[in-house]
């Protein structure tokens, strides 16, 4: 396949300032889109400086949808780049799509920027549950859409001591997982929201596959000299955790309930579902076979500061 062909089009972008929303919006600008950037509040300036060319509009009630249809007039794209809480998948984004239907925008971008859910069944785990009745209402209404898949993000999938008490691996060590750091998604995902191929399509992003057991002997290879210790989670463990666990969020870092979280390591290293190429879905090595990942695996693991952090 040919690259990326550029057609200028307005895309509305809500969590613009968001892991994924920073590095897609400044990429929608850098390309020469317009991007028209949807905020409860005022922006803060050190958190709005890739911005800069881009339409604000505040809008202090985001469920307020007259405002929206107001707002979403003449917008191409609507890409909700917001993490993917239920509140969010159930309430917000159910509002944001009537929106940007009666508005007319041409295609809806939900909040994925993950697992493939449309290749999960129902009780794979709540979270695509309630991301999977959202797709039923996206079709029903005919909008146009496009779901991106990134895989894992690194920060996430790579054995590392910041998100991590120890190096921690789970289920299945020997299945292929497609990660991306977060700038070469923003970077892939702008592209793929706004190419005329993607519409009606799932994309998948397969630049980096490596298994849990790759990783480790990447980072033996890299700190022979430390001492690393271990957690394994058995396939056994996930699913029994999975079924049990409350809404706790108890993870380093996490900003999912104990019951998504354990939903989604079963639907990654238990049914192994993290990517998928189904009749539906296109390759990003096929779309953009000239885009080159600012940042690899190999990289991260190589690096002090990804693996140990300020330890």
């Amino acid at each position: 396949m040919v690259g990326y062909t550029f057609v200028k089009q307005t895309v509305a972008v809500i969590g613009a300032t968001g892991q994924v929303g920073s590095p897609l919006s400044k990429t929608l600008l850098d390309l020469g889109h317009t991007v028209k950037v949807l905020t409860r509040k005022p922006l803060v300036h050190d958190k709005a400086e890739h911005l800069e060319g881009a339409d604000v509009v505040v809008l202090p009630d985001m469920h307020d949808k007259a405002a929206l249809v107001k707002t979403l007039k003449d917008v191409d794209v609507l890409v909700c780049a917001v993490p993917g809480s239920e509140p969010v998948i159930n309430k917000s984004e159910p509002i944001w799509l009537d929106a940007a239907v009666e508005a007319g925008v041409k295609r809806f971008v939900p909040t994925e920027f993950g697992l493939h859910t449309r290749n999960a069944d129902y009780g794979d785990g709540v979270i695509f549950d309630w991301k999977k009745k959202l797709h039923e209402k996206i079709f029903a209404t005919g909008i146009g859409w496009t779901f991106f898949y990134n895989g894992g993000i690194f920060d996430y999938f790579l054995p590392n001591l910041r998100f991590f008490e120890k190096i921690t691996t789970f289920g299945d060590c020997d299945l292929p997982l497609q990660t991306h750091e977060i700038r070469d998604i923003g970077r892939c995902a702008a592209m793929a929201v706004t190419d005329a191929r993607t519409l009606n399509k799932c994309v998948q992003m397969d630049f980096n596959m490596l298994t849990q057991n790759q990783m480790l002997a990447l980072l033996k290879q890299n700190f022979p000299d430390h001492t690393f210790e271990y957690t394994y989670y058995s396939k056994d463990y996930i699913v029994n955790a999975m079924e049990t666990a409350g809404e706790e969020v108890t993870a380093k870092k996490g900003a999912e309930t104990d019951k998504e979280r354990w939903g989604i390591n079963y639907a990654v290293f238990v049914k192994g579902i993290l990517g998928a190429f189904t009749e539906e879905t296109m390759r990003t090595t096929e779309l953009y076979p000239k885009f080159v990942c600012e940042f690899t695996p190999e990289a991260a693991l190589a690096s002090k500061e990804f693996v140990f952090g300020n330890k």
